[in-house]
């Protein structure tokens, strides 16, 4: 029974994950677009903002330092119940650890950008430092985490469909992130790795274990 409400409260994080981020930060973007306008910001070119990280800074800073700490701790729960659910093998080890890398990550991202990283400069606190590591991590993560549950799932029948869709989300998340529209290309990278944590969500719901 514990591990299926672990596989349950894993699925319903990964579906919720996604969707709880791209809606927190859409509304808190458009609740603060003066702020970011006079940063420069725009949609598609503009300064070099980081954005949704510097909404931190802006007008409901709270929320998205709360959105990054609960979006992060619902990667990390899906992480605990897919651990149960992955062949035993050492691909499966790395996957869940880096899944679960990931959401930690986000969770660092909480730590506020400081003021010069608004306009591309670098941090100058150990609070700005925390916040550029993660960032980092984040994109290490969304790289690899899919790559190697992939490789922990290619023989299993089961299983296959995600193989696919992670190679994909792999593929699709870097490329996005190398295209040259701005936040634009980065709000889709963003969006791919969600939909990758969805599926695999789907796959712990009990309608994918069919």
């Amino acid at each position: 029974m514990k591990g299926e409400a672990r596989r349950r409260a894993g699925a319903l994080a990964g579906l919720v994950a996604g969707p709880f981020f791209l809606i927190s930060v859409g509304l808190n973007t458009w609740a603060s677009i003066d702020y970011l306008h006079q940063l420069g910001w725009e949609f598609v070119g503009g300064e070099q903002v980081p954005w949704p990280s510097s909404l931190a800074r802006g007008p409901y800073g709270w929320a998205q330092v709360a959105t990054f700490v609960v979006t992060g701790l619902l990667i990390v729960i899906l992480a605990i119940a897919v651990r149960d659910q992955l062949p035993r093998r050492r691909a499966s080890s790395f996957a869940v650890v880096l899944l679960a890398l990931l959401g930690v990550a986000l969770m660092l991202a909480g730590f506020r950008v400081d003021a010069p990283m608004l306009s591309g400069g670098d941090p100058e606190t150990w609070n700005g430092w925390v916040h550029a590591s993660a960032f980092l991590l984040i994109i290490a993560t969304g790289v690899l985490a899919p790559l190697t549950t992939a490789l922990a799932v290619r023989s299993e029948p089961g299983w296959r469909p995600i193989a696919v869709v992670s190679v994909a989300a792999s593929v699709l998340f870097v490329v996005f992130l190398f295209l040259p529209w701005g936040n634009a290309s980065f709000l889709m990278a963003i969006v791919t790795l969600f939909a990758w944590i969805a599926a695999v969500g789907v796959r712990l719901a009990p309608w994918g274990r069919l």
